[in-house]
């Protein structure tokens, strides 16, 4: 074979460097698609599916009765379902958590504070300042608090470990940011779930964060003692706290939504009436669609729906449990315990409230209930785990220089 012709041959064949370029992209996209962590992805969708299922049954029958179309509920849970998991798979779960910085953070509390604030300048719905109107949209601060407040305490906290010294300085920050959440949502919002839940998360942050035993326990007796105080001061809290030991006392008045929340329940059954088919939303059950929507789906599917329903919340605060304690660093481990945290505070108090083992209190079922400003907020806080899975997965894939 002549030069001529083997000049003709290599020509015609692909070259080395193509072909790894080619294996190289391959290799990164398999990289890429193994750091997603599929089992919180797919619960979270299946979450945020069944949510709109049950909002739409709920609120059906409501909306056709004030003549609005049945699916209206539907349709705006639905915006705000797209909106939030593009966010959660395309900027938040991208954007990695090491960048939400001291000074990032603080001008977030900042922002949020001031929202919080912002609410007594809006007219109060159902006799409480907790949303800001514009038009048709809406927007409820508490819900951007409390997971503003677990970015600053993750922040504030990450160092503990290290400087053990400097830990009361460190969990003082965060318990008196904390007061100040709470004393705003408390006082100006008359929302004393969430300024509690807001509490409670801060605190399981900073008991794992290693701080001394006493200071924990000393935080426990001031926030139990301000709890107290929250609670005497208006009487209708009180009257809920000792009602719903036996709301038939007063099914009627104050006991009447677990009353009614009972009668679901019971009527449901172990496969439930069907999609569709609750008689309670139909006007009984005040806030069906809201805080009282797992009555519905137990009415509607039974035991067996009630009991899928939170398994399906179990294995979520299992993966949020697993990615904390699979994070590369302190930041991302108290970052993950915060948002866990708060999910599962948020579902044990909503469930229990409806099944009367808690006093009844305005806590929404996280993904379940309507409302658009907790979907989206709660979608990206589920895009921060998926990151926090993401770097820590990273950080033991080989590289592919290796």
């Amino acid at each position: 074979m002549n030069s001529a012709q083997q000049k003709i041959r290599t020509e015609s064949l692909p070259s080395k460097s193509k072909k790894s370029r080619k294996y190289k992209k391959r290799s990164k996209y398999k990289v890429k698609y193994k750091e997603v962590d599929f089992p919180l992805l797919a619960v979270t969708v299946a979450l945020v599916f069944f949510g709109l299922l049950m909002v739409f049954s709920a609120s059906s029958y409501e909306n056709v009765v004030k003549g609005f179309a049945a699916y209206k509920d539907l349709f705006r849970q639905g915006v705000f379902a797209l909106g939030g998991m593009f966010i959660m798979i395309f900027i938040i779960s991208n954007f990695n958590y090491h960048r939400y910085t001291m000074q990032f953070t603080k001008l977030i509390v900042f922002v949020v504070l001031i929202l919080n604030v912002a609410v007594i300048l809006f007219d109060p719905t159902k006799g409480a300042s907790r949303w800001i109107r514009i038009g048709p949209l809406s927007l409820q601060p508490s819900e951007l608090a409390k997971f503003a407040m677990v970015l600053y305490a993750a922040n504030v906290l990450k160092r503990v470990e290290i400087k053990k010294t400097r830990s009361w300085k460190a969990s003082r920050k965060v318990f008196l940011m904390a007061g100040v959440f709470a004393g705003i949502i408390i006082v100006l919002q008359s929302n004393l779930s969430i300024g509690a839940i807001l509490m409670i998360t801060s605190l399981i942050m900073i008991f794992l964060s290693g701080v001394p035993y006493m200071q924990v326990f000393s935080y426990i007796g001031v926030g139990v003692s301000m709890l107290v105080i929250a609670m005497i001061k208006e009487p209708y809290r009180m009257r809920r706290f000792l009602n719903f030991g036996d709301p038939f006392l007063d099914a009627q008045g104050d006991g009447h939504q677990l009353v009614q929340s009972l009668y679901a329940l019971t009527s449901g059954g172990v496969f439930g009436r069907g999609i569709g088919m609750s008689r309670l939303k139909a006007f009984w059950l005040p806030e069906a669609q809201n805080d009282f929507i797992f009555a519905v789906v137990v009415e509607e599917l039974g035991l067996i729906g009630g009991l899928i329903l939170i398994a399906m919340i179990m294995t979520l605060i299992f993966r949020g449990i697993k990615i904390a304690l699979a994070a590369e660093d302190n930041f991302g481990r108290l970052l993950a315990i915060g948002i866990t945290a708060i999910f599962a505070l948020q579902s044990l108090i909503n469930i229990a409230v409806v099944i009367g083992a808690f006093p009844v209190t305005g806590v929404t079922l996280p993904f379940i209930s309507a409302g658009g400003t907790s979907l989206v907020v709660n979608l990206a806080a589920v895009g921060i785990l998926l990151n926090i899975s993401r770097q820590s997965r990273k950080s033991r894939v080989p590289s592919e220089r290796n």
